[in-house]
């Protein structure tokens, strides 16, 4: 199935931590002059009809002109972020992460794949034997399950995809270097990724 902007699958980029481990919001990081929810957001564009940012601070957001949802439940980490987009898009979620600007598009078009030809309520990759959550996509049907786990504050995303035997594809194949994977959290992420990990951005 060749990517094009009729994949039947929203993307939502996740934006609603507290980036506390950096001296400002993550997400607004620039490398060669473009921010990394820039980067995210131009590469997504090309293959998602439906794109916004599920955010708790919309006044950082508001200049790049794409759609903003907040969490329903704030700062429960990425299951809350999911579960708000599922909440308000059309289709399934394909969830990224606004500090992980490198993943290969190969990498979305053979998770779409497997899950829009699968039966799993969510398909995440794996990559030498480490199981990524994000990017990965989720099912409409699992809003009532994910709003339940964020009420009672069981918010292990990984504890819950091995409970929704979720479908784990290995992307070794796709991506050797991992790229796809990098997360800029702290300091010396942000120093090792502009060492070497923004070659993805050539």
């Amino acid at each position: 199935m060749p990517l094009s902007s009729k994949l039947p699958i929203s993307a939502a980029i996740l934006a609603g931590g507290k980036s506390s481990r950096m001296k400002i919001p993550k997400c607004l990081i620039a490398l060669e002059n473009k921010r990394l929810i820039e980067i995210l957001i131009s590469n997504v564009k090309k293959i998602f009809d439906e794109i916004f940012i599920v955010t708790n601070f919309p006044e950082l957001y508001f200049y790049n002109g794409m759609p903003l949802i907040g969490d329903i439940y704030p700062f429960k980490g990425p299951m809350a972020g999911i579960h708000a987009a599922l909440k308000n898009s059309e289709y399934d979620v394909f969830a990224f992460a606004c500090d992980m600007p490198c993943v290969k598009k190969e990498i979305i078009q053979v998770l779409s794949e497997k899950h829009i030809t699968g039966t799993s309520a969510a398909t995440v990759a794996s990559l030498n034997n480490k199981i990524y959550p994000l990017p990965g996509i989720y099912s409409k049907k699992l809003i009532n399950e994910l709003q339940r786990l964020l009420i009672e504050d069981k918010v292990s995303i990984k504890r819950f995809l091995d409970d929704i035997n979720a479908q784990i594809i290995d992307v070794a194949n796709l991506d050797k270097e991992g790229l796809s994977f990098i997360n800029i959290n702290t300091e010396e992420d942000l120093k090792f990724f502009k060492n070497g990990g923004k070659t993805c951005l050539d």
